[in-house]
C-alpha cells in the first residue's frame, strides 16, 4: 500500500511499487518553479506533424518502442519516423475496434472526425498545452478538447459517487468559493461529488474542466447530459479527453483519467471517499506529481469517510473551510498571484459572489417558485414533485437545473433539498 507522508508542507511517498527513495522529497518540476518551458515547439506544428502527433499517441506499447525518451527532444513527425524505422507501428488494440490498425491511417480518420465535430486536438508540442500537465510522468500526448483551457490556477475537487446531503453541500460550497477566487475547478464528470464540484464552479460564474474517461463525443454517465451541455457552452470552461471520438470507457481508463485531473491542478481536494474510492487514486497521483493534497474529514467511525481520514493521517491538509485550501496554495508561486488577486466579477472574495443574475427573485407561480414552495417542507424526490405539480417531467427537470445553478437547491441523486 502506498504511504503518504507530510514534512512541513511537502508530501512524500514510499511503497514497494514506488521508484522513489523512502522519505525522499519529490522534486518540484516545471512551471511551479521554472516558468520557461523547454519542450514547446518553437514553431507551430504543420498539419502533417499534427496528424503524426495523433498517430504517436495511438501507438501500441509506447514504452517498448522507445517513445518516452524522444518526446522532449523531437517533433512528432520525427518520432513517428524513428519508431517506424525500428519496427512496424501498430495502433493500440483498445482503439482498433473503431480505427485502422495502421496508426497513420487511424490518425487521419480521427483528425477528420474532430474537424466535423468542432473538437480541437491539442498536442504535447503545442505552446498552450497545460504546463503543469506536461511535467507529469507519461503525460497524454494528445488532448481532445471542447471549450477553452484557460490559464490560471486550477484545483481538483473529487470524491465518491455515493454522496450524501452533507458531502454534496461541502463539495458545492468549496468549489463555488474557490471559483469565486479565480480558480478553475477540475473534476471527472461522474455523478456525486464530481457533479457538485462542476456545478459549484458554475454557480459562481467561474470556470470548470471536466476530464472524461471516454471519447470527447460520448456523454457518460447519462444523468450528466445537462452538465455536459452547460460546460460546453460556458466561456472559459472545457471538456477534455485523451481518447479520440467514438471510444467508450474501459475500467482502466478511469484510473488513467485521474492522473490528468490531478496533473492539471495545483492541488487536489478529496471531499468524501471510502477506502476503495477512486478518489484515492487521484490523491496518489497528486502526491507522485508533487501537488498538494487536501481532505475533508468525516464523523468518527464513518466508513464512507475512511479514505479521507487515512489521507489526513498520512499527511494531507485537513480542510474545515475554504481558507485552509487558499492558505496552502497561496505559498505556491504558480497559484499565489491568482488566489490573492481573485476573479473579476467574483464578488468580495468570501465565496459568496454569484454568477450575474443568480439568486434572482422567483415569482411564486413560476415553475421554479412552485418547486421551491414544495421543498420548503423538506426533502422531496423529483418524481413526487412532477406528480404534485401535474407538470411534464422535462419542464420540471429544466427548472431543477436552473435552481441548482442559481444555488437555491441541492440535488443528491433523485432527491432535492432547499439551501
Amino acid at each position: 500500500m502506498t504511504k503518504i507522508f507530510h514534512t512541513g508542507r511537502r508530501l512524500f511517498v514510499n511503497g514497494h511499487n514506488n521508484r522513489l527513495d523512502r522519505r525522499k522529497p519529490i522534486a518540484m518540476q516545471g512551471t511551479l518553479f521554472a516558468p520557461d518551458d523547454p519542450f514547446v515547439c518553437r514553431s507551430p506544428l504543420t498539419e502533417e506533424e499534427r496528424i503524426s502527433a495523433v498517430a504517436v499517441s495511438l501507438l501500441s506499447s509506447p514504452g517498448s518502442c522507445g517513445l518516452w525518451p524522444m518526446i522532449a527532444e523531437h517533433r512528432p513527425l520525427d518520432i513517428y519516423r524513428m519508431v517506424r524505422d525500428r519496427s512496424v507501428p501498430a495502433t493500440s488494440s483498445f482503439f482498433t475496434a473503431s480505427y485502422p490498425h495502421d496508426p497513420m491511417d487511424a490518425a487521419q480518420l480521427i483528425v477528420r472526425k474532430a474537424e466535423r465535430s468542432s473538437v480541437r486536438i491539442m498536442t504535447y508540442w503545442d505552446s498552450d498545452y497545460p504546463s503543469l500537465l506536461r511535467e507529469i510522468p507519461f503525460p497524454p500526448l494528445v488532448l481532445y478538447l471542447k471549450g477553452t483551457l484557460a490559464a490560471g490556477t486550477a484545483v481538483a475537487v473529487v470524491g465518491t459517487r455515493k454522496s450524501d446531503i452533507r458531502s454534496t453541500a461541502v463539495a458545492r460550497r468549496l468549489s463555488r468559493e474557490l471559483a469565486a477566487l479565480g480558480c478553475a475547478i477540475v473534476s471527472g464528470m461522474a455523478v456525486g461529488i464530481d457533479r457538485e464540484a462542476h456545478l459549484g464552479a458554475l454557480d459562481a460564474g467561474g470556470r470548470t474542466v471536466g476530464v472524461l474517461a471516454n471519447g470527447i463525443d460520448i456523454i457518460y454517465p447519462s444523468p450528466n447530459r445537462d452538465l455536459y451541455r452547460l460546460i460546453e457552452k460556458t466561456d472559459g470552461s472545457a471538456l477534455v479527453s485523451e481518447y479520440p471520438p467514438g471510444i467508450f470507457a474501459g475500467k482502466w481508463t478511469f484510473v488513467r483519467r485521474n492522473r490528468i485531473i490531478s496533473g492539471l491542478s495545483a492541488g487536489t481536494v478529496v471531499v468524501k471517499a471510502g477506502m476503495r474510492s477512486g478518489a484515492l487514486i487521484t490523491a496518489r497521483h497528486a502526491v507522485e506529481q508533487n501537488r498538494e493534497v487536501f481532505a475533508c474529514a468525516g464523523n468518527s467511525f464513518d466508513e464512507e469517510y475512511a479514505g479521507c481520514n487515512r489521507l489526513v493521517r498520512e499527511g494531507a491538509v485537513l480542510v474545515s473551510r475554504t481558507e485552509d485550501i487558499v492558505a496552502e496554495l497561496s505559498r505556491l508561486p504558480v497559484a499565489a498571484p491568482v488566489i490573492s488577486g481573485g476573479a473579476a466579477g467574483a464578488g468580495d472574495g468570501t465565496g459568496e459572489g454569484k454568477a450575474k443574475g443568480s439568486r434572482k427573485d422567483l415569482p411564486p407561480d413560476s415553475m421554479e417558485g412552485r418547486i421551491l414552495g414544495l421543498l420548503s417542507s423538506g426533502v422531496r424526490d423529483i418524481d413526487s414533485i412532477v406528480r404534485e405539480l401535474s407538470a411534464c417531467a422535462a419542464e420540471v427537470n429544466e427548472a431543477v437545473v436552473a435552481l441548482e445553478l442559481d444555488g437555491f437547491i441541492m440535488r443528491n441523486g433523485a432527491m432535492l433539498s432547499r439551501l
